[in-house]
């Protein structure tokens, strides 16, 4: 019998484990997933208590720690810590995804202009950034917004769930133009199945594109 692979799930919030174990049902149900989370990552970042250098150390020790449990490769979720996870993840020797380098190579190839929604003012201006950087570099079109959620992240970390995905699928709803809709957090995909059958446009949700994409990167080296 074929070992299933193992992957290391690396969260800085508790809400995106759930989400993350439903993308892999999605995508690779065939994946074992092997969650780690510390929770100070986000609390000392949103706090300022942590300087970008001490983050990055703590991210390193999070994936030698997952790289050393024998996994294949490793998925981080949090949409703030691209940056820090790219400078520390060639000291291991599986590949190591940040969250947006998934949902990036998806939306990339849709023919269609993007909304980009997140929870956190700082998710939306990263992940643009990120998309209009593709996009430069492969010398490709691009129309893409930003948007945030009001509201919806105080109540994921106070535990308020129902509140959280009432308000992200309101937004959701409430758009009245044809773009893509691009969700730039895990914890959002909490409602992804719902926000595809309420609206008529895609919905990338950055879980289970980056399951997807390491998926890929496995199989293919590509």
């Amino acid at each position: 019998m074929t070992t299933p692979a193992r992957i290391g799930a690396l969260h800085a919030l508790v809400g995106s484990i759930d989400p993350t174990q439903a993308a892999f049902s999605r995508a690779w149900p065939e994946a074992d997933l092997a969650h780690v989370m510390d929770g100070s990552l986000y609390l000392d970042r949103s706090r300022g208590t942590a300087d970008t250098a001490e983050i990055t150390r703590r991210i390193g020790r999070l994936i030698e720690h997952s790289a050393a449990c024998g996994v294949a490769g490793i998925l981080f979720t949090g949409s703030f810590f691209g940056a820090s996870v790219r400078a520390v993840r060639d000291t291991v020797s599986v590949p190591v995804l940040t969250s947006f380098e998934g949902i990036v190579e998806t939306a990339r190839m849709l023919a269609q202009p993007l909304c980009v929604l997140s929870t956190a003012p700082d998710s939306t201006t990263l992940l643009v950034e990120e998309l209009e950087t593709t996009a430069a570099a492969r010398s490709l079109p691009l129309s893409v917004i930003g948007d945030v959620v009001p509201g919806a992240m105080d109540a994921l970390v106070a535990g308020r769930y129902d509140e959280h995905d009432r308000l992200v699928l309101e937004a959701i709803g409430a758009r009245s133009d044809e773009r893509a809709v691009v969700l730039a957090q895990f914890s959002m995909e909490r409602v992804i199945d719902h926000a595809r059958g309420a609206v008529s446009v895609p919905v990338l949700g950055p879980a289970t594109e980056a399951a997807s994409r390491l998926r890929d990167i496995l199989a293919h080296g590509a």
